[in-house]
């Protein structure tokens, strides 16, 4: 059953990553802006943060499907990891259009592990908030997604 959901998780997770045309905008295309919004942007106040600089940098790609794993989703009776991929799915399409335009860091590897990384803090820090009933489920998934991202995902 495990395998099942692993697998289930990696066929989604290679078609998650949001193909979004660049739009032009007044503002000039800057990478820190993705840096600040998927490194140090609160994931409390990663929605509004976004939200703002998508106003002003208008070449900010937002599109995003959650989690989109089959199945499991982004959430259920012990986790909610909306939040979590919507970040994850900002700093994959953003580096990746990025590096396509020969802008910023080259979306490699070494940056796809960064950003994972980040990626399982961010799934971490929404089952610290659990009850303690639902702490351990709750981490075993962080466990899953992470480790499905890392296994399906990436250049």
């Amino acid at each position: 059953m495990r395998q099942l959901a692993a697998f289930t998780v990696a066929v989604t997770v290679l078609a998650c990553v949001p193909i979004t045309p660049m739009i032009a905008s007044s503002s000039p295309i800057d990478p820190g802006v993705v840096d600040y919004l998927v490194f140090n942007t609160p994931l409390a106040s990663f929605r509004s943060e976004r939200a703002r600089a998508k106003r002003v940098h208008r070449w900010l790609i937002t599109a995003t499907d959650g989690c989109s794993a089959p199945l499991v989703g982004s959430s259920g009776r012990s986790f909610n990891f909306r939040l979590a991929c919507e970040r994850h799915d900002l700093a994959y399409a953003n580096y990746a259009a990025l590096a396509r335009l020969g802008i910023g860091r080259e979306w490699n590897a070494g940056l796809r592990a960064v950003v994972d990384n980040q990626f399982q803090h961010d799934l971490q820090a929404t089952c610290v908030k659990r009850r303690r009933s639902e702490r351990l489920r709750c981490d075993a998934w962080v466990v899953v997604f992470f480790h499905t991202v890392r296994a399906a995902a990436g250049p």
